[in-house]
């Protein structure tokens, strides 16, 4: 069976794969930084691809680009991830409106990391959880920010990120605004030790009396905001996780010999699985009117990927043996960051609960 095609342009998967296989290891182990993909895909013209009503290009393309980069290096896609959703929150604000205006150049560029800081604010969208910021407004519109953002990545000056909170005196009123680490008030904790990705620069996010000018905010429609977002926040989270099960299909069938046969019939039965998702995934992110795409079909999209993808990795160790778990291992590498899946924000017991309230 032929190893699958994610990007059919075989001139800008070659630049991707030689620009992130040599990279990967030192990425791994924090002696190369994330943010020279970011410059790099600048340079491509790909920064902003497929932003909703905003750019020139498509979905699927991005789609295509975020999983190549995870067959190679997942920490790299994922911070391409959180970078390009920067981007992404920030085009929705208005035309000629100072926080696309003063925040996006730089970032379109690679010159300042883009961090979603959003997981929660989309956990009260889908699932009415209270968001962990509020805010108090004062006369100038000046918003007074309070709370703790328990996890973001690519939390590194400088910085540009996206969050939201609700008005402490009428929780009804959502505000969904930009900030820097350059905002007064904003604390970034500690990089805690993780068992991969340590190289996205991921942590919490403390807000004491942050102050968020008026020119900072994106939008006061936060509903619409988040149903507007919420296709291209899933479509690519799968992104990588479609480009990382890629990987670990094409290794285990690289190996599929003598002894290792007896494990075929689970190769196969993954990789019908990964057909079946890949063109649901493909149908998606072509889909013109994305606010069209029902809810429960991205959330589904975005568990079996993320379980397809666990599944994946641990029949790449399965047929790696001894080898496979050794630390320095490409095998390994790839099963310590699947095991980050299930814990991502929307984690696997968000998705499962979310699912079952459609029931």
């Amino acid at each position: 069976m032929p190893a699958p095609t994610l990007l059919g342009e075989d001139r800008l998967r070659e630049r991707i794969r030689a620009f992130a296989e040599p990279r990967a290891r030192d990425i791994d182990e924090c002696r190369a930084s994330v943010r020279d993909g970011f410059r790099f895909v600048s340079e491509l013209a790909l920064a902003d691809c497929g932003v909703y009503g905003c750019a020139p290009g498509d979905l699927e393309r991005m789609t295509e680009v975020i999983a190549t980069f995870a067959q190679y290096d997942m920490s790299q896609a994922f911070a391409l991830w959180c970078h390009r959703m920067c981007i992404e929150y920030l085009h929705q604000a208005e035309d000629g409106s100072a926080v696309r205006e003063e925040l996006l150049p730089p970032l379109l560029r690679g010159d300042v990391a883009g961090s979603t800081a959003f997981a929660a604010a989309m956990a009260h969208y889908l699932g009415g959880a209270p968001l962990p910021l509020t805010f108090t407004r004062e006369d100038d519109g000046t918003l007074v920010v309070n709370g703790r953002i328990a996890w973001a990545s690519n939390i590194a000056p400088p910085f540009v990120s996206v969050s939201a909170a609700a008005n402490v005196n009428d929780p009804s009123e959502r505000v969904v605004f930009a900030f820097t680490d350059a905002t007064p008030g904003v604390v970034p904790g500690s990089y805690p030790e993780i068992l991969a990705l340590q190289s996205t620069s991921s942590t919490s996010i403390l807000m004491e009396d942050a102050r968020v000018e008026p020119a900072r905010i994106v939008t006061s429609d936060f509903d619409g905001f988040a149903r507007r977002v919420i296709t291209a926040f899933l479509v690519l989270q799968s992104a990588f996780c479609w480009g990382h099960a890629s990987r670990s299909l094409e290794e285990v069938e690289d190996q599929l010999t003598g002894q290792r046969e007896v494990l075929r019939g689970d190769y196969e039965a993954l990789r019908a699985r990964f057909r079946e998702a890949e063109a649901r995934l493909r149908a998606i992110a072509r889909t013109e009117d994305r606010e069209s795409v029902p809810v429960k079909d991205l959330l589904q999209m975005r568990l079996d990927w993320g379980g397809l993808t666990v599944e994946s990795v641990q029949l790449e160790a399965k047929v790696a043996g001894g080898r496979g778990y050794m630390r320095e291992s490409e095998t390994g590498r790839r099963f310590r960051e699947a095991a980050f899946l299930p814990v991502q924000s929307p984690t696997e017991i968000q998705l499962r609960w979310l699912l079952s309230r459609f029931a």
